[in-house]
Protein backbone atom coordinates (compact mmCIF):
# COMPACT_ATOMS: atom_id res chain seq x y z
CA UNK A 1 0.00 0.00 0.00
CA UNK A 2 1.34 3.47 -1.25
CA UNK A 3 1.46 6.15 1.32
CA UNK A 4 2.06 10.08 0.85
CA UNK A 5 5.53 11.41 2.48
CA UNK A 6 3.59 14.25 4.35
CA UNK A 7 1.25 11.27 5.48
CA UNK A 8 3.85 9.18 6.89
CA UNK A 9 5.42 12.24 8.60
CA UNK A 10 2.00 13.39 10.03
CA UNK A 11 1.57 10.24 11.66
CA UNK A 12 5.49 9.99 12.73
CA UNK A 13 5.33 13.41 14.67
CA UNK A 14 1.91 12.33 16.03
CA UNK A 15 3.44 8.75 17.58
CA UNK A 16 6.41 10.67 18.60
CA UNK A 17 4.83 13.60 20.29
CA UNK A 18 2.48 10.58 22.61
CA UNK A 19 5.96 9.21 23.86
CA UNK A 20 7.14 12.24 24.76
CA UNK A 21 9.45 14.22 21.52
CA UNK A 22 7.98 16.90 20.23
CA UNK A 23 9.64 20.17 18.33
CA UNK A 24 12.37 20.41 15.90
CA UNK A 25 14.49 17.73 16.85
CA UNK A 26 11.15 15.40 16.56
CA UNK A 27 10.57 16.54 12.79
CA UNK A 28 14.31 15.92 11.97
CA UNK A 29 14.15 12.57 13.32
CA UNK A 30 11.09 11.84 11.57
CA UNK A 31 12.58 12.89 8.40
CA UNK A 32 15.77 10.80 8.90
CA UNK A 33 13.30 7.59 9.07
CA UNK A 34 11.31 8.82 5.82
CA UNK A 35 14.62 9.66 4.08
CA UNK A 36 15.13 5.71 4.11
CA UNK A 37 11.50 4.79 3.04
CA UNK A 38 12.28 7.40 0.42
CA UNK A 39 15.49 5.86 -0.98
CA UNK A 40 14.08 1.99 -0.82
CA UNK A 41 15.79 1.49 2.27
CA UNK A 42 12.74 0.54 3.86
CA UNK A 43 14.80 -1.57 7.04
CA UNK A 44 15.38 1.76 8.63
CA UNK A 45 12.21 3.58 8.07
CA UNK A 46 8.72 3.80 9.92
CA UNK A 47 9.31 -0.47 10.70
CA UNK A 48 11.95 0.83 13.18
CA UNK A 49 9.42 3.57 14.73
CA UNK A 50 8.07 0.94 17.47
CA UNK A 51 11.39 0.53 18.48
CA UNK A 52 11.95 4.38 18.40
CA UNK A 53 9.21 5.28 20.70
CA UNK A 54 9.51 2.94 23.40
CA UNK A 55 12.76 3.47 23.62
CA UNK A 56 12.01 7.37 24.10
CA UNK A 57 8.64 6.31 26.05
CA UNK A 58 10.81 4.63 28.32
CA UNK A 59 13.22 7.36 29.15
CA UNK A 60 16.45 4.84 27.95
CA UNK A 61 17.05 7.31 25.41
CA UNK A 62 17.67 11.47 26.19
CA UNK A 63 15.50 12.72 23.61
CA UNK A 64 15.96 16.44 24.97
CA UNK A 65 19.98 16.25 25.27
CA UNK A 66 22.66 17.79 23.30
CA UNK A 67 26.43 16.64 22.44
CA UNK A 68 29.08 18.48 24.58
CA UNK A 69 32.58 18.66 23.47
CA UNK A 70 35.03 17.16 26.45
CA UNK A 71 38.68 17.27 24.41
CA UNK A 72 39.08 19.92 21.50
CA UNK A 73 42.25 20.16 19.22
CA UNK A 74 40.85 22.52 16.62
CA UNK A 75 40.27 19.98 13.67
CA UNK A 76 40.37 16.69 16.22
CA UNK A 77 37.16 16.75 18.71
CA UNK A 78 36.06 14.22 21.60
CA UNK A 79 32.56 14.54 22.11
CA UNK A 80 30.18 13.18 24.57
CA UNK A 81 27.08 12.22 22.61
CA UNK A 82 24.87 12.52 26.42
CA UNK A 83 22.90 9.49 25.38
CA UNK A 84 20.72 11.94 23.18
CA UNK A 85 19.06 10.54 19.83
CA UNK A 86 21.61 9.08 17.47
CA UNK A 87 20.56 11.35 14.54
CA UNK A 88 20.39 14.34 16.42
CA UNK A 89 23.72 13.74 17.72
CA UNK A 90 24.90 13.27 13.98
CA UNK A 91 23.88 16.89 13.19
CA UNK A 92 25.04 18.50 16.10
CA UNK A 93 28.30 16.80 15.76
CA UNK A 94 28.43 17.41 11.83
CA UNK A 95 27.71 21.01 12.53
CA UNK A 96 30.52 21.15 14.66
CA UNK A 97 32.78 19.73 12.14
CA UNK A 98 31.87 21.58 9.29
CA UNK A 99 32.30 25.04 11.50
CA UNK A 100 36.07 23.54 12.04
CA UNK A 101 36.61 22.52 8.63
CA UNK A 102 35.61 26.20 7.15
CA UNK A 103 38.60 27.35 9.40
CA UNK A 104 41.00 24.77 9.11
CA UNK A 105 40.49 22.49 6.25
CA UNK A 106 39.11 19.45 7.99
CA UNK A 107 37.70 18.13 11.40
CA UNK A 108 36.81 15.05 12.61
CA UNK A 109 34.98 13.59 15.92
CA UNK A 110 34.89 10.25 18.08
CA UNK A 111 32.02 10.07 20.04
CA UNK A 112 30.70 8.51 22.68
CA UNK A 113 27.42 7.88 24.96
CA UNK A 114 25.69 7.49 21.08
CA UNK A 115 22.28 5.84 20.13
CA UNK A 116 21.54 3.95 16.86
CA UNK A 117 22.56 6.36 14.42
CA UNK A 118 19.86 5.32 11.50
CA UNK A 119 20.45 5.55 8.09
CA UNK A 120 24.47 6.74 7.33
CA UNK A 121 23.72 8.61 3.76
CA UNK A 122 21.45 10.65 5.66
CA UNK A 123 24.37 12.18 7.87
CA UNK A 124 26.97 11.87 4.82
CA UNK A 125 24.88 13.69 2.60
CA UNK A 126 24.17 16.39 5.31
CA UNK A 127 27.82 17.30 5.15
CA UNK A 128 28.04 16.79 0.99
CA UNK A 129 25.34 19.43 0.67
CA UNK A 130 27.27 21.73 2.33
CA UNK A 131 30.48 20.87 -0.03
CA UNK A 132 31.89 18.22 2.55
CA UNK A 133 33.15 15.23 1.38
CA UNK A 134 31.44 13.39 4.46
CA UNK A 135 32.25 10.28 6.71
CA UNK A 136 30.10 8.84 8.70
CA UNK A 137 30.99 5.57 11.01
CA UNK A 138 29.35 4.21 13.80
CA UNK A 139 29.70 0.76 15.83
CA UNK A 140 26.55 -1.06 17.04
CA UNK A 141 25.11 -3.97 19.14
CA UNK A 142 27.03 -7.32 18.16
CA UNK A 143 24.99 -9.13 15.65
CA UNK A 144 28.28 -10.22 13.32
CA UNK A 145 30.73 -13.35 13.75
CA UNK A 146 34.68 -12.42 13.11
CA UNK A 147 35.41 -14.67 10.17
CA UNK A 148 36.13 -18.39 11.02
CA UNK A 149 33.71 -17.87 14.84
CA UNK A 150 30.55 -18.68 14.90
CA UNK A 151 29.39 -16.21 17.54
CA UNK A 152 28.64 -12.53 17.21
CA UNK A 153 31.50 -10.15 18.43
CA UNK A 154 31.68 -7.05 15.96
CA UNK A 155 28.38 -5.30 14.76
CA UNK A 156 26.85 -4.04 11.21
CA UNK A 157 29.64 -1.48 11.73
CA UNK A 158 28.30 0.79 8.91
CA UNK A 159 30.18 3.11 6.62
CA UNK A 160 28.84 6.45 5.07
CA UNK A 161 30.71 8.76 2.69
CA UNK A 162 29.66 11.41 0.68
CA UNK A 163 30.88 13.95 -1.80
CA UNK A 164 29.12 16.23 -4.00
CA UNK A 165 29.27 16.14 -7.74
CA UNK A 166 27.22 18.73 -10.23
CA UNK A 167 25.58 16.93 -12.84
CA UNK A 168 24.64 13.89 -10.95
CA UNK A 169 24.01 14.61 -7.29
CA UNK A 170 26.27 13.86 -4.60
CA UNK A 171 27.74 10.60 -4.86
CA UNK A 172 27.18 8.51 -1.20
CA UNK A 173 28.17 5.13 -0.39
CA UNK A 174 26.33 3.20 2.48
CA UNK A 175 26.79 0.24 3.52
CA UNK A 176 26.71 -2.16 6.77
CA UNK A 177 29.99 -4.30 6.66
CA UNK A 178 27.71 -7.69 7.34
CA UNK A 179 27.07 -8.85 3.81
CA UNK A 180 23.23 -6.66 4.68
CA UNK A 181 22.04 -4.73 7.54
CA UNK A 182 20.69 -6.54 10.20
CA UNK A 183 17.38 -4.68 9.73
CA UNK A 184 16.74 -6.51 6.37
CA UNK A 185 16.67 -9.70 8.55
CA UNK A 186 14.40 -8.02 10.97
CA UNK A 187 12.28 -7.41 8.33
CA UNK A 188 11.72 -10.20 6.89
CA UNK A 189 10.67 -11.79 9.97
CA UNK A 190 8.12 -9.36 10.14
CA UNK A 191 6.80 -9.73 6.69
CA UNK A 192 7.22 -13.58 7.09
CA UNK A 193 9.78 -13.92 4.39
CA UNK A 194 12.82 -15.91 3.90
CA UNK A 195 16.35 -14.99 3.62
CA UNK A 196 18.68 -15.12 0.87
CA UNK A 197 21.50 -18.01 1.77
CA UNK A 198 25.05 -16.45 2.70
CA UNK A 199 23.43 -13.49 4.87
CA UNK A 200 23.67 -15.32 8.29
CA UNK A 201 24.38 -18.25 10.30
CA UNK A 202 22.36 -19.88 13.52
CA UNK A 203 22.75 -20.60 16.63
CA UNK A 204 24.84 -24.03 15.48
CA UNK A 205 27.00 -21.82 13.11
CA UNK A 206 25.16 -23.01 10.04
CA UNK A 207 24.06 -21.25 7.27
CA UNK A 208 20.30 -20.42 7.55
CA UNK A 209 17.37 -18.91 5.12
CA UNK A 210 15.27 -18.84 7.82
CA UNK A 211 15.10 -14.98 9.54
CA UNK A 212 14.38 -16.01 13.21
CA UNK A 213 17.35 -18.28 13.45
CA UNK A 214 19.44 -15.87 11.89
CA UNK A 215 18.36 -13.20 15.00
CA UNK A 216 19.42 -16.06 17.40
CA UNK A 217 22.63 -16.37 15.71
CA UNK A 218 25.17 -13.90 13.61
CA UNK A 219 25.26 -12.04 11.02
CA UNK A 220 28.36 -12.61 8.11
CA UNK A 221 30.50 -10.33 7.45
CA UNK A 222 30.47 -8.93 3.39
CA UNK A 223 33.29 -10.38 1.38
CA UNK A 224 34.58 -12.75 4.13
CA UNK A 225 37.70 -11.35 5.31
CA UNK A 226 37.69 -8.30 4.29
CA UNK A 227 34.33 -7.17 5.46
CA UNK A 228 35.79 -8.33 8.89
CA UNK A 229 39.24 -6.29 8.46
CA UNK A 230 36.76 -3.58 7.40
CA UNK A 231 34.58 -3.74 10.26
CA UNK A 232 37.31 -4.01 13.00
CA UNK A 233 38.77 -0.75 11.51
CA UNK A 234 35.56 0.87 11.69
CA UNK A 235 34.93 -0.86 15.71
CA UNK A 236 38.46 0.75 16.43
CA UNK A 237 37.89 4.61 15.15
CA UNK A 238 34.46 4.43 16.70
CA UNK A 239 35.13 2.81 20.51
CA UNK A 240 38.81 2.55 21.11
CA UNK A 241 38.78 6.46 20.29
CA UNK A 242 36.14 7.73 21.67
CA UNK A 243 36.04 5.29 25.14
CA UNK A 244 32.81 3.69 24.29
CA UNK A 245 32.21 0.38 24.59
CA UNK A 246 33.16 -2.05 21.97
CA UNK A 247 30.21 -3.70 19.98
CA UNK A 248 30.53 -7.01 22.00
CA UNK A 249 29.72 -4.42 25.53
CA UNK A 250 27.19 -2.63 23.93
CA UNK A 251 23.31 -2.96 24.61
CA UNK A 252 20.70 -3.71 22.40
CA UNK A 253 18.72 -1.49 20.45
CA UNK A 254 15.89 -4.06 19.87
CA UNK A 255 15.22 -5.62 22.99
CA UNK A 256 16.69 -3.50 26.01
CA UNK A 257 14.83 -1.15 27.39
CA UNK A 258 16.35 -0.36 30.64
CA UNK A 259 19.95 0.89 29.53
CA UNK A 260 21.31 2.75 27.37
CA UNK A 261 23.32 1.42 24.11
CA UNK A 262 26.09 3.90 24.76
CA UNK A 263 27.50 3.56 21.32
CA UNK A 264 30.78 5.29 19.65
CA UNK A 265 30.42 7.32 16.29
CA UNK A 266 33.54 8.88 14.17
CA UNK A 267 32.20 11.47 12.50
CA UNK A 268 34.50 13.80 10.11
CA UNK A 269 34.45 16.44 7.09
CA UNK A 270 37.00 17.72 4.40
CA UNK A 271 36.14 21.31 3.23
CA UNK A 272 36.91 21.31 -0.80
CA UNK A 273 37.81 24.71 -1.20
CA UNK A 274 40.66 24.36 1.16
CA UNK A 275 42.18 22.40 -1.52
CA UNK A 276 40.97 23.70 -4.61
CA UNK A 277 38.56 25.69 -6.15
CA UNK A 278 34.84 23.95 -5.48
CA UNK A 279 34.12 24.32 -9.46
CA UNK A 280 37.48 22.65 -10.35
CA UNK A 281 36.64 19.67 -8.35
CA UNK A 282 32.60 19.56 -9.51
CA UNK A 283 34.21 19.40 -13.08
CA UNK A 284 36.61 16.70 -12.38
CA UNK A 285 33.90 14.50 -10.72
CA UNK A 286 31.48 15.09 -13.10
CA UNK A 287 34.29 14.17 -15.89
CA UNK A 288 34.81 10.35 -13.97
CA UNK A 289 31.29 9.52 -13.65
CA UNK A 290 30.65 10.38 -17.63
CA UNK A 291 33.62 8.15 -18.62
CA UNK A 292 31.73 5.49 -15.82
CA UNK A 293 28.75 6.05 -17.42
CA UNK A 294 29.96 5.88 -20.88
CA UNK A 295 31.58 2.28 -20.60
CA UNK A 296 30.62 -0.82 -22.95
CA UNK A 297 27.74 -2.44 -20.95
CA UNK A 298 27.69 -6.15 -20.18
CA UNK A 299 24.68 -7.75 -21.51
CA UNK A 300 21.82 -7.29 -20.51
CA UNK A 301 22.83 -4.44 -18.51
CA UNK A 302 20.55 -1.03 -19.74
CA UNK A 303 22.87 1.55 -17.53
CA UNK A 304 25.60 1.69 -15.29
CA UNK A 305 24.59 3.31 -12.00
CA UNK A 306 26.72 5.10 -9.39
CA UNK A 307 27.15 4.22 -5.97
CA UNK A 308 23.68 5.81 -4.26
CA UNK A 309 22.31 6.33 -8.10
CA UNK A 310 19.24 4.08 -7.57
CA UNK A 311 18.34 5.32 -4.16
CA UNK A 312 18.66 8.89 -5.27
CA UNK A 313 15.89 7.86 -8.44
CA UNK A 314 13.62 6.14 -5.85
CA UNK A 315 13.52 9.07 -3.55
CA UNK A 316 12.72 11.20 -6.68
CA UNK A 317 9.86 8.46 -7.85
CA UNK A 318 9.09 8.66 -3.89
CA UNK A 319 7.98 12.35 -4.04
CA UNK A 320 5.62 11.94 -6.62
CA UNK A 321 4.28 8.25 -6.30
CA UNK A 322 4.52 8.04 -2.17
CA UNK A 323 5.88 5.45 -0.38
CA UNK A 324 5.28 1.64 -0.58
CA UNK A 325 4.93 -0.23 2.83
CA UNK A 326 4.65 -3.90 3.06
CA UNK A 327 1.50 -5.45 4.67
CA UNK A 328 3.25 -6.65 7.54
CA UNK A 329 5.19 -2.80 8.15
CA UNK A 330 1.44 -1.46 7.79
CA UNK A 331 -0.04 -3.65 10.49
CA UNK A 332 1.99 -3.07 12.75
CA UNK A 333 1.80 0.88 12.59
CA UNK A 334 -1.90 0.62 12.98
CA UNK A 335 -1.23 -1.63 15.88
CA UNK A 336 1.34 1.34 17.24
CA UNK A 337 -1.19 3.83 16.55
CA UNK A 338 -4.09 2.23 19.01
CA UNK A 339 -1.57 1.19 21.03
CA UNK A 340 -0.14 5.86 21.32
CA UNK A 341 -3.55 6.56 21.31
CA UNK A 342 -2.97 8.27 17.12
CA UNK A 343 -6.20 8.02 15.55
CA UNK A 344 -5.67 5.72 12.62
CA UNK A 345 -7.14 7.83 10.42
CA UNK A 346 -4.22 9.28 10.20
CA UNK A 347 -2.80 7.20 7.93
CA UNK A 348 -5.29 7.26 5.45
CA UNK A 349 -4.00 10.81 4.16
Amino acid sequence: MRFSISTLKTFTLAILEKAGYSGEDAAYFADSLLFANERGVDSHGVTRLRTYAKRIASGVVDSHAHVKVTNDSDTFLAVDGANAMGVIICRETLDLCIERARRFGSCFAAVSHGNHFGTGAFHALYGAERSMITVALSNTSPCVAPTGARTAFLGTNPLAIAFPSRKYGALVLDMATCTVAQGKVILAEKEGKKIPLGWAVGPDGSPTDDPKAALQGAMLPFGGAKGYGISLVIEVLCSVLSGAPISKDTRSFWNDFERPQDLGFFLGVMDIAALLPLELFLDRVDEVFDRIKALPKAPGVEEIYLPGELETLHARRAQTEGIELGEGVRRDLLQLAEEYGVPTSLLDG
